[in-house]
C-alpha cells in the first residue's frame, strides 16, 4: 500500500512538470526585441542615476562626518581652554605722530617733534575695566611735557548701563571724544576751538553715567556726567579736567543721541557751571581774597557759564560726514556785597586803579555777557584718505543795563 502511495505522488509530479515544460510562455511569444532592448536601457539609465545620487550622498555624509568632528575637537579645546582662562586681562596701545606746519602767517614754517600716546587697558572678568593714556610732548621751549588724557575706572553695571569715576574724555560734543587722536584726525591741528584753548571741554574729574537703549530697530544713547567743572583763567574759561574743585559747585555735563537708522547719528550737548568771579587782570578773585584776609573762596562770586551744542555723523561706505556747532555764555555781574568791593579795591588798588574802580563801583550795576560760537563740518573718504575742515570761532562781548 505504501509504494503505491509513493508512486502515484511521483507521476502526478511528472505530468504537471511536462505540462508546464511544453506550455510555451505566453509574454515570450508577444515580447518585441526592440522594446525589451528599449526597456532595459531605460532601466540601465535609472540605475546609473541611482548610483550618481548614492555617491553624492556618501560625500555629503562623509563631509558633514568631518565638519562634525572639526566642531567636536573645538569644543573639546574651548572647554579645556575654558578651566585655565584668567579672570583677568590687560591690553597695551597707543599712537605717536610727527609732522611739520607750514603758515602764510607771521608765524614761521616748522617741524613739529609730535607726541607719544601711550594707552593701558586692565579688564576683571565682565566687571571692570581700568583704562588710562598719557600724552608725552616736547614743549616749544624743548621740556618734556607728560599729561594725564584720562584715567578712569569703568564699572559694567549693565549692558545699557556703565558707570565712569576719574578722569575721563568730556561727553560733550562728538569731537575730542570720538576724533581728536592724530590717527583718527589726519589734520595738522583740531578745528579752531575745538583743542586746547576752545570752548568745546576737553576733559572732566567726577563721575559720569553712559549707555545705550535699543527702541525698536533704533537706538538711543546717553552720557551725564558730573564732576569738578571748569575754571576761570587769563584767556577766558579753562575747561580742562583738574583735580580739585576750586569752589563748592559742581559741573554738570552730557550728551544724548539718536540713531535713526545704523548710518546716521544726530546728538545733543550740555554743560551748566559756575565759575569763580575775576578780577581785572584776570586773576580769580580767590586769589583777591586770601590777599584781603579771607580764605574762604566761596566769598568770591560765582558766575554762571552754559553751554549747548548739537551735532550729526552720517558713516556710509567709505564716506564720513560729520558736523558740530557749539555755544556757549558766560554772565557776568558787577560786585554786589561790600566784602567783595573791598577785596576788589584792594587788589585793584595796588595797580593804580584805585579811584577808576570806586567810579565803577558807585554806578549802578553793570551785567556783562560773554558768548562763544563755534562749528565744523568734516567730509572725509576713507578710501582716498581725503579730509576737509571747515571751521569758525566767533567771541561777542555785550553789556546792558
Amino acid at each position: 500500500m505504501k509504494a503505491l502511495s509513493y508512486w502515484g505522488v511521483a507521476v502526478s509530479l511528472m505530468t504537471t512538470v511536462s505540462a508546464v515544460a511544453l506550455t510555451p510562455p505566453t509574454f515570450a511569444q508577444d515580447a518585441n526585441p526592440e522594446i525589451l532592448a528599449e526597456k532595459l536601457k531605460l532601466l540601465e539609465l535609472e540605475i546609473e542615476k541611482l548610483k550618481q545620487q548614492l555617491q553624492k550622498t556618501e560625500q555629503k555624509a562623509e563631509k558633514g562626518e568631518k565638519i562634525a568632528k572639526k566642531a567636536n575637537s573645538k569644543v573639546a579645546y574651548l572647554e579645556e581652554k575654558s578651566e585655565t582662562i584668567r579672570p583677568s586681562s590687560w591690553h597695551l596701545a597707543g599712537y605717536a605722530d610727527v609732522g611739520i606746519e607750514v603758515s602764510n602767517g607771521e608765524n614761521s614754517d616748522t617741524f613739529t617733534s609730535g607726541k607719544f600716546n601711550p594707552a593701558f587697558h586692565f579688564q576683571y572678568k565682565d566687571l571692570i575695566l581700568f583704562e588710562s593714556e598719557l600724552e608725552i610732548s616736547t614743549s616749544n621751549t624743548g621740556e618734556t611735557e607728560i599729561d594725564v588724557e584720562y584715567s578712569q575706572l569703568d564699572f559694567l553695571l549693565h549692558d545699557n548701563a556703565v558707570l565712569v569715576a576719574g578722569k575721563f574724555l568730556s561727553p560733550v560734543g562728538q569731537f575730542q571724544e570720538r576724533l581728536h587722536p592724530s590717527w583718527i584726525n589726519r589734520a595738522v591741528n583740531a578745528p579752531a576751538g575745538f583743542g586746547h584753548g576752545g570752548i568745546q571741554p576737553l576733559s572732566e574729574v567726577g563721575l559720569m553715567l553712559r549707555g545705550g537703549v535699543p527702541i525698536g530697530n533704533k537706538l538711543f544713547t546717553y552720557s551725564v556726567a558730573i564732576g569738578n567743572g571748569p575754571r576761570t583763567g587769563h584767556d577766558g574759561v579753562e575747561l580742562e579736567g583738574f583735580g580739585r574743585d576750586d569752589n563748592s559747585n559742581k559741573g554738570l555735563s552730557g550728551r544724548f543721541a539718536f540713531f535713526p537708522v545704523d548710518e546716521f547719528e544726530i546728538g545733543a550737548s550740555f554743560l551748566t557751571a559756575k565759575v569763580l568771579e575775576e578780577d581785572a587782570d584776570g586773576e580769580s578773585l580767590i586769589a583777591a581774597s586770601i590777599e584781603g584776609g579771607s580764605e574762604d573762596p566761596t566769598n568770591s562770586t560765582s558766575r554762571p557759564y552754559n553751554l549747548w551744542g548739537a551735532d550729526f555723523a552720517y558713516t556710509r561706505g567709505n564716506w564720513d560726514i560729520r558736523g558740530e556747532y557749539l555755544n556757549a555764555k558766560l554772565e557776568r555781574d558787577g560786585p554786589n556785597n561790600a566784602s567783595v568791593r573791598n577785596q576788589s579795591m584792594i587788589s585793584n588798588g595796588k595797580h593804580g586803579t584805585h579811584k577808576l574802580l570806586t567810579d565803577f563801583l558807585a554806578s549802578p550795576i553793570q551785567h556783562l555777557s560773554t558768548n562763544w560760537n563755534q562749528w565744523f563740518v568734516m567730509v572725509a573718504s576713507l578710501q582716498k584718505a581725503i579730509m576737509k575742515w571747515k571751521m569758525s570761532l566767533a567771541r561777542r562781548d555785550s553789556i546792558w543795563d
